[in-house]
């Protein structure tokens, strides 16, 4: 069997019950650096770990003795020191009569794809930083067009208010002090495009907490339709849309229903992003 391992790319360990390194394939040394597995025998595990992580490798253990296969991805530099990300299994050992022996610890490098993974995120907030910028210069363009002319300064104010929903509403869920409520998200999400013409109107959205990959489906779908109308439906010609929310027995429901003053060319239904999200 431990040859068996050996073959594994990832870090494969057995751990007593007493929490302590009992044994380490070839290519788990190999990936964490360590010399000899005698420099790490019948140490704690967790003692390979950072001190912000070893509360999570300790809380493993309860469930993984009641049957669970517990996972998590945690930051954890090699015997050497080069920072490496872990994907981490953690699962129950038992010997030949059935009884709790140990623990089986599978450890996956997935360094590069933490690294591509906080790229992007760099990336996103950039991009979402340009784009309050952009949001910031049209306002003061408008503004400034609108100086000395008190009907088109009124103007210019209801759009910079526009503008200012507009961009937080694209980037509510990427702030640490963004709300976490369905209510608070779809509200911000149809403040932009309310206007006179046509009355955005949100009733009896549940008050319920979301997470932020709900938040963003919900998000993508709400905007998608905003922006389709405001470029076909009520938001351009007239009209108006009603959100309304619904709690079910499984989580929620919200409907969106549109009136337009004009007709809507209806396209196939086998092309659109919209249609696809």
């Amino acid at each position: 069997l431990a040859n068996v391992f050996d073959q594994s790319v990832d870090c494969v360990k057995l751990i007593g019950l007493d929490h302590k390194l009992q044994w380490m394939n070839a290519n788990g040394l190999c990936a964490m650096e360590i010399p000899d597995f005698t420099c790490v025998r019948d140490s704690p595990w967790q003692a390979l770990w950072p001190d912000g992580v070893r509360e999570r490798v300790q809380a493993s253990y309860a469930p993984a003795a009641a049957g669970e296969v517990v996972r998590f991805r945690a930051f954890c530099p090699t015997y050497a020191g080069t920072p490496r990300w872990w994907d981490v299994t953690v699962s129950a050992v038992k010997n030949a009569a059935g009884e709790h022996s140990g623990y089986l610890a599978i450890s996956r490098d997935v360094t590069e794809s933490e690294q591509s993974r906080e790229a992007l995120d760099i990336a996103a907030r950039e991009l979402r930083h340009r784009l309050k910028n952009t949001h910031m210069m049209i306002s003061s363009l408008i503004t400034g067009f609108a100086r000395g002319n008190a009907e088109k300064a009124a103007f210019a104010r209801d759009m910079s208010d526009r503008l200012v929903a507009l961009s937080r509403a694209q980037t509510l869920f990427a702030d640490g002090d963004a709300p976490g409520r369905l209510d608070d998200l779809i509200d911000a999400l149809v403040a932009p495009f309310d206007n006179d013409r046509c009355t955005m109107t949100v009733v009896d959205m549940p008050d319920v907490a979301i997470d932020q990959g709900r938040a963003d489906a919900i998000a993508l779908v709400i905007g998608e339709l905003a922006v389709n109308s405001s470029k076909h439906g009520a938001i351009r010609h007239g009209g108006n849309v009603r959100l309304t929310g619904t709690q079910i027995s499984d989580g929620f429901s919200i409907r969106w229903a549109e009136d337009s003053l004009s007709p809507v060319e209806h396209h196939s239904r086998d092309g659109g992003q919209g249609l696809t999200l």
